[in-house]
């Protein structure tokens, strides 16, 4: 059986991701800034001095609280445990706003 082109257009061709000058690439993966294979895209980290527990459902304990009538959210990170301190500092930094540790959550 031959292969149906898709509704509405052309077949996308590999030849569209040619770039001037610099011969043709015939796959993204042949794309010189690749790594090669088996190698991972980023260097390898050493895990963080906390854990996150998730939830029985498989989701993160993460929520955010509506208060004053709504008109201000707060985020809510809870049961997680280790290095309460280093997790708070790293969570200010990524949310870019001052993190508050209550009992048994970060706000």
């Amino acid at each position: 059986p031959r292969a149906l082109a898709p509704r509405g257009g052309a077949t996308p061709r590999l030849r569209s991701l040619a770039v001037q000058g610099e011969g043709q690439i015939h796959s993204p993966f042949d794309d010189p800034n690749t790594p090669p294979m088996g190698e991972p895209l980023e260097p390898e980290r050493a895990p963080p001095p906390w854990k996150v527990l998730r939830t029985h459902n498989g989701d993160l304990p993460v929520y955010v609280e509506l208060r004053k009538g709504g008109l201000e959210a707060t985020t809510c990170v809870r049961h997680f445990f280790g290095d309460v301190d280093k997790m708070r500092k790293e969570l200010a930094v990524v949310c870019e706003s001052p993190v508050r540790v209550r009992s048994g959550r970060f706000e």
